[in-house]
């Protein structure tokens, strides 16, 4: 086979990953990164790197995760710090690095296994595509490239409700800070870890409501590089405890709604789309690396016997291959996108709660497996929740003994949590047969809770779908419910997934489980 043309657009971690895994597994391809700018013009500060993404990263190419062991910055603490109290969790993120940084490393690497750069912009598309026998389009979640293929791909954004801004602090903290601000104008969420000496990313997420009320949101800039100079000065202020009076720094600091970019198909033709070009996860799980890094290795493996085909003709094992694996991700941001959109409405819950209503929030984590990473946390989320001393709860069997806790409120006096398909106290159905507990749709499922109410009705039992994930859709309506109307809930739940229905009791966001077969 002859030495195969590949042109990549976009110099972000999944673009010069994916060049140099290619490089090195076939020194006989000439492969060119094209990229507008240098790492060190990059917008952005720190990114979160995962123990499981450095784990796939030593199986795949052990240099560059030394390079990148190297050069982390350390942290394995994370704390809330709520306005009830402190309460610590185990961290996910095996540490932080600048992202210009991590960038000029895998620059470094790439050029090192024999990749061309060209600094500057990348030739049109269509001339790409002609010269070349693959395409990588690494060109981020503004890609022109999904643009112009926009129907070919079936590829489709989705703005979130609440607003978020990227800035930092000249401050090292001591691992990853979750720490919700009131203002008078509304509450605003930092989450804050370090990355660099001295340096700290903070990610800060509000609401429209909120923004309007402060004033300070600027959509007029005068250069592509200016940051929303008022809106840090106003987020310095309210986070000045934490930042210890230092002001927070911008680098194209501006409020966004986050964008979720979902392609039906990731390539078309020799053209083959990575990274956020593909598909975006929000940034509360510590996806974006990990996306786009697991990808390039994905698409890599799938090129590495091609026996004469031209490798287009592999982009359809790739897109297979990972598919599921990203659409099990998306759908776990998702949940965590709207669980901190609304995250203000939890503050009257127990730390511990919390915690654990933080940890189960897209369904990852159970209370049983939270009681092995954290058993004393998990015991006195339980005990709160059962209104007892911790001392009461035991030191296994925690999901049982959550389940037989005794329910009195509403009108309703029960034994247990769980009510078995014989047993009915005279509940309302609701049917919940939609995905967002804050859209349309459970408006009006909550305007018929509210009349249910007025007209007497207690309680509602919340029903749909056998699906694990039409579940964790009911369960984050009850909560709704149960924090807007102080109605009782039931959620329906099949036997096999009842576990989740059980973290949904400690994490408030179901009074019983309406158990079926």
């Amino acid at each position: 086979m002859a030495a195969q043309r590949v042109a990549v657009i976009g110099g972000g971690p999944g673009g010069l990953f994916a060049a140099r895994l290619l490089a090195r597994d076939h020194a006989d391809w000439q492969i060119t990164v094209h990229e507008r700018l240098p790492p060190s013009d990059t917008f952005g500060f720190g990114v979160g790197l995962t123990r499981g993404l450095l784990r796939n990263l030593a199986r795949a190419d052990r240099a560059v995760h030394d390079d990148l062991v190297a050069a982390e910055r350390d942290f394995s603490s994370a704390l809330f710090r709520l306005p009830a109290g402190d309460v610590e969790l185990p961290a996910s993120h095996a540490g932080g690095i600048s992202r210009a940084r991590l960038l000029a490393l895998l620059l470094e690497r790439a050029r090192e296994a024999g990749v061309t750069i060209e600094m500057g912009e990348a030739p049109s598309l269509g001339a790409l595509s002609e010269q070349a026998d693959l395409v990588i389009a690494a060109d981020g979640v503004s890609s022109l490239t999904r643009a112009q293929l926009v129907s070919e791909l079936g590829a489709t954004e989705d703005l979130g409700r609440g607003f978020f801004i990227w800035c930092a602090a000249p401050l090292a903290l001591d691992g990853t800070i979750f720490l919700p601000v009131r203002t008078a104008d509304g509450t605003f969420v930092a989450h804050a870890y370090p990355y660099a000496e001295g340096l700290s990313t903070f990610v800060i997420e509000t609401d429209a409501a909120t923004l309007e009320r402060a004033g300070c949101r600027s959509e007029h800039f005068e250069s592509d590089g200016d940051s929303d100079e008022a809106s840090l000065r106003y987020l310095s202020e309210a986070f000045a405890e934490l930042c210890g009076g230092r002001q927070l720094i911008g680098n194209r600091s501006r409020w966004m709604n986050f964008r979720t970019v979902r392609c039906a198909r990731w390539y078309a033709g020799n053209v083959v789309v990575l990274g956020d070009a593909a598909a975006t996860a929000h940034p509360s799980i510590g996806s974006g690396t990990k996306l786009a890094m697991e990808a390039a290795i994905a698409l890599t493996q799938s090129m590495r016997s091609l026996d004469g085909e031209a490798p287009a003709a592999r982009l359809g094992d790739f897109d297979a291959g990972l598919r599921p694996s990203v659409e099990r991700l998306q759908d776990r941001a998702r949940r965590s996108q709207l669980w901190w959109e609304s995250f203000p409405k939890r503050l009257d819950l127990q730390p511990a709660r919390i915690a654990l209503a933080y940890m189960s929030r897209a369904g990852a984590v159970s209370l049983d497996r939270f009681a092995e990473a954290a058993p004393v946390l998990a015991r006195q989320a339980a005990a709160d929740f059962a209104g007892v001393d911790i001392q009461e709860v035991p030191a296994a069997g925690l999901a049982d003994w959550v389940a037989q806790r005794r329910f009195r409120a509403n009108g309703i006096e029960l034994p247990g949590r769980i009510l078995e398909a014989s047993s009915d106290p005279g509940l309302t159905d609701v049917v919940v047969d939609f995905d967002d507990p804050w859209g349309a749709a459970a408006a009006t499922r909550l305007a018929e809770v509210r009349a249910f109410a007025a007209g007497g009705h207690e309680a509602v039992r919340l029903t749909g779908g056998d699906s694990r994930g039409a579940l964790l859709d009911r369960l984050a309506l009850g909560e709704r419910i149960r924090s807007e109307l102080g109605v009782a809930v039931a959620v329906s739940s099949p036997r096999e997934h009842l576990g989740d229905a059980i973290d949904g009791l400690v994490a408030g966001r179901t009074d019983l489980i309406a158990l079926r077969n």
